[in-house]
């Protein structure tokens, strides 16, 4: 994993970043990825809990307070004097030895363009153990790479053995039709932070939408599709494998301008 900053956070220590260190042999590991807008966490209260949950899944034994993860985020924002980007969170059970790290990476934001004209993503057949938790799936996240690399792709969607879409390697994925939105059942995918809060945001906007499994094969009855995430936020999908969608969708761009206003009101609360 690269570093960005100057400075990450090891077991509450600030360290130098060229002292930050990888897992080298078996390790068990969750993960969480947070936003910074202007300095601010994007939903601290909602990844913490999250964060929380991952780690008893993962039956992994870590006291952290929602005081020392929220002080810890403000303390690695402040020391590497960082008003955008994103923040992994890592707790790592290696050798017997357990490391809660706090860092920055590297981020990619989609272009206006790509707002614009939405992205393109493809299907891979594969699925998540324990998709309620964010825990290192090696294998499965270079498989997704090589795909997105090779195909030039933004993303990929999983397939179940059913053949039902579940969500992206690094997001979930939303449908619209005659006026519903759809996603696939919060039991089948990671509870995606951004996710749910887009699902908030419909509610405020007077949107519906339902949880339903949906075929891959039945793609094509949906006129629209897109993206949800920690980077992307709600990002248009132009197409998924051979099947076109329309980016200017009225619903898919009236949730889009709503989840940013719904966001800068969040921010402003902080």
């Amino acid at each position: 994993m690269i570093v960005a900053g100057k400075f990450f956070a090891e077991n509450g220590t600030i360290r130098p970043a060229d002292h930050f260190k990888t897992p080298s042999g078996s390790f068990i590991q969750v993960y969480e990825v947070l936003r910074v807008i202007n300095g601010k966490v994007l939903f601290r209260e909602e990844h913490y809990e999250r964060f929380s949950s991952s780690i008893r899944i993962a039956g992994l034994q870590y006291d952290l307070s929602p005081d020392s993860f929220f002080s810890q985020l403000h303390e690695l924002i402040k020391v590497n004097a960082v008003s955008i980007g994103n923040i992994r969170i890592d707790l790592t059970l290696e050798n017997g030895e357990t490391s809660l790290l706090f860092y920055f990476i590297p981020h990619h934001y989609p272009s206006p363009g790509e707002y614009k004209l939405g992205v393109k993503a493809d299907l891979l057949y594969a699925m998540r153990k324990n998709p309620q938790a964010k825990i290192v799936q090696q294998q499965l996240r270079d498989r997704a790479n090589n795909m997105i690399r090779e195909k030039h792709l933004y993303e990929v969607l999983l397939v179940d053995n059913d053949g039902y879409i579940t969500e992206g390697s690094r997001s979930n994925v939303f449908f619209i039709k005659d006026g519903y939105f759809y996603t696939p059942p919060v039991a089948s995918v990671l509870p995606g932070i951004t996710r749910m809060k887009v699902m908030e945001c419909m509610l405020l906007e007077g949107l519906k939408c339902v949880e339903k499994t949906v075929p891959e094969q039945e793609i094509s009855a949906y006129s629209a599709a897109f993206l949800t995430g920690t980077s992307p936020n709600v990002l248009p999908l132009s197409r998924i494998g051979k099947v076109s969608f329309n980016v200017d969708d009225p619903l898919l761009r009236k949730i889009q301008s709503g989840f940013d206003r719904f966001i800068d009101e969040y921010l402003e609360q902080q």
